[in-house]
């Protein structure tokens, strides 16, 4: 939906651009994905994503963090050559990317490029075709992206603070794997992950309410506007004694004012705006 919005408001821009003019012009727009980045490799600091074939309608994230991504940029549909670099302004560091590789979109289809793995090892793309549902009404779809090494249960609850009991909404997630959509009711609703088969959470995440908008403006997503679609991503902790998971310093874990990323963390990820 916002690769449609952005569409037609360039197309208004250039029509007005061009009023008062003996000369017509038809401006023409290639078939367009959308693309969303997401960074969760967990032992290095920011990297650069790139569509390094051309210019226009090219995906880009600069200095993306771990755990960090990109909303859903429009992107010419075809096959399509993509660099990721750590972010770096010494040359010895940036000509040498990490990922190299062409991945191929269909028109009016979102894709997540997920970054997997670990600058010390294997550094790869999970492409994910977006397919989110359309929630019944008074209710939303959540699904569940596990990125860390074991499977895990998945539970919506209340809060944060709510105990985890019975049969959780996602049941023993594979490691790097995507558990399908479920519809659950609107409202106050937070995602609390354990190891599969255990009640001790790893970590939890209040999942975000929409904001308020203006009259004759489209809902904005959130857990408590029906029609939204998220994925909640379960994020490993970083590698001890890497940029993520500091053994030195400040922001050392296990010191006064550890990294967020010395843990493990969950975050919600809009798939799907709600329906005007």
């Amino acid at each position: 939906m916002r690769l449609t919005r952005l569409v037609a408001a360039l197309v208004a821009a250039v029509a007005i651009a061009g009023c008062g003019k003996d000369n017509v012009t038809d401006p023409t727009f290639p078939p367009l994905a959308g693309v969303r980045f997401v960074n969760s490799v967990n032992d290095t600091s920011a990297l650069d994503f790139r569509a390094i074939d051309q210019i226009q309608f090219s995906p880009v994230a600069n200095a993306l963090a771990f755990r960090g991504a990109t909303e859903f940029q429009p992107t010419e549909a075809k096959a399509r050559h993509f660099r990721v670099f750590v972010t770096s302004q010494d040359p010895a560091i940036t000509s040498h990317p990490i990922v190299d590789t062409t991945v191929t979109f269909a028109a009016n289809t979102n894709y997540t490029m997920m970054l997997t793995g670990g600058a010390r090892g294997t550094v790869q793309f999970v492409v994910i075709t977006e397919t989110a549902p359309t929630p019944a009404a008074n209710q939303i779809a959540v699904r569940t992206a596990n990125n860390s090494a074991v499977a895990i249960d998945n539970y919506l609850v209340d809060s944060v603070s709510t105990a985890v009991s019975g049969t959780p909404a996602m049941a023993n997630v594979a490691a790097g794997a995507l558990s399908g959509y479920v519809a659950i009711a609107s409202g106050k609703i937070a995602a609390r992950v354990t190891p599969a088969g255990s009640a001790a959470v790893s970590a939890s995440q209040q999942g975000p309410r929409a904001p308020a908008t203006l009259p004759g403006e489209r809902p904005a997503a959130g857990v408590d506007a029906q029609g939204t679609a998220f994925t909640v991503v379960y994020f490993p902790a970083g590698v001890a004694g890497s940029p993520t998971a500091p053994a030195a310093g400040t922001n050392r874990c296990g010191g006064a004012a550890p990294l967020a990323t010395c843990n493990p963390t969950v975050v919600w990820f809009v798939d799907r705006l709600p329906t005007p």
